[in-house]
């Protein structure tokens, strides 16, 4: 089945009530996670791909502590199933006993890689509804952190994997700021962004990995993206890709639907960050999201980049496409 035919199948299945589909976002009240403290329990876990060496696990460790947190490692983090840290089971187990514990204040998942939609299903999102904490990841986390928000309205976090992203100074200061001293994190801009659509929009902040993102539409996991900003990055794939997988968004209708589109960093195949993006992946984004018309721009601080900014999914948001600024003008957690 063509995908643009899969997604209007599966949107008639919903409306018949033949798919589970959660609540729209913009109906469920927004619930803050309690700020986390000096010397709280994370949990790592590793929801996708495993973490390789007790060198890298070390690295997740130290790097909590930078933060001022505790780690407590889940059973499973370096279990290996093929490219996935263990069984679906061992891996929804992990991030269910941490979101069941009363003493863990956050989970920080370990690194991305593919496998977090195959868990979605068992995920017991009442537990985060019970005890509201702390979630963090990006990559394919993206597929959690808002598949969370969407059915507690808890809000969730865009940012860093413990082990395979690197807490720099900046990334250690923005976490403690955001995470920690419940401080707004007011507008935020970088010296990359580029206007693709001018104007201003102002929705929840939704999504992640494009690849992600468009993976999971027409389930009951898609994004919510109807009025929300969607946020859109990703990692190793080439222009044409980019092209493809913004068009299946175009043919369904999703990229219309938002209220605004920023784009962080693209990282395309055998290109240096510092060489910016390929006029060809330029083309396909100026192409693909022009013709969504909504305000939208390219190259804000998030994807697989150092000093990547932390951003609150679920958390509203004003997009400035003219002026190249994401302004969060409340705070993140309680």
């Amino acid at each position: 089945m063509k995908r643009a035919a899969f997604l209007a199948a599966s949107s008639a299945l919903a409306s018949a009530g033949a798919v589970a589909l959660p609540a729209r976002a913009a109906d469920i009240p927004v619930v803050k996670p309690p700020r986390l403290r000096a010397g709280d329990k994370v949990g790592l876990v590793s929801p996708a791909g495993p973490v390789d060496n007790a060198a890298d696990l070390k690295k997740a460790i130290d790097q909590l502590l930078a933060v001022g947190l505790e780690a407590v490692v889940g059973k499973h983090v370096m279990d290996r199933a093929a490219y996935l840290a263990g069984s679906d089971e061992a891996r929804a187990s992990d991030l269910n006993a941490f979101a069941r514990d009363p003493q863990i204040r956050g989970i920080f998942a370990t690194r991305g890689g593919y496998g977090t939609m195959r868990i979605l299903d068992a995920i017991d999102y009442d537990a985060f509804s019970r005890d509201p904490k702390v979630v963090l990841g990006f990559s394919d986390i993206t597929a959690l952190i808002n598949a969370i928000t969407a059915r507690t309205g808890l809000v969730t976090f865009h940012g860093p994997v413990a082990a395979y992203s690197t807490y720099t100074p900046v990334v250690v200061r923005e976490m403690q700021t955001l995470l920690m001293n419940a401080q707004a994190p007011g507008t935020l801009r970088n010296a990359t962004t580029t206007t693709i659509v001018p104007g201003a929009a102002r929705g929840k902040l939704v999504g992640g990995n494009l690849t992600l993102i468009d993976g999971l539409a027409g389930t009951p996991y898609a994004i919510p993206v109807a009025g929300n900003i969607l946020l859109i990055e990703d990692v190793h794939e080439n222009p044409y890709q980019i092209d493809q997988l913004l068009t299946t968004l175009l043919l369904g209708g999703v990229l219309q639907s938002a209220a605004g589109i920023a784009a962080g960093v693209i990282v395309e195949p055998d290109r240096k960050q510092s060489e910016g993006p390929s006029p060809d992946l330029m083309f396909a984004l100026r192409d693909r999201l022009g013709a969504a018309k909504r305000p939208a721009v390219q190259g804000m601080q998030f994807g697989h980049i150092l000093n990547q900014w932390v951003l609150p999914i679920g958390l509203a948001a004003t997009l400035d496409a003219t002026v190249g600024t994401l302004t969060i003008d409340e705070a993140a957690v309680a």
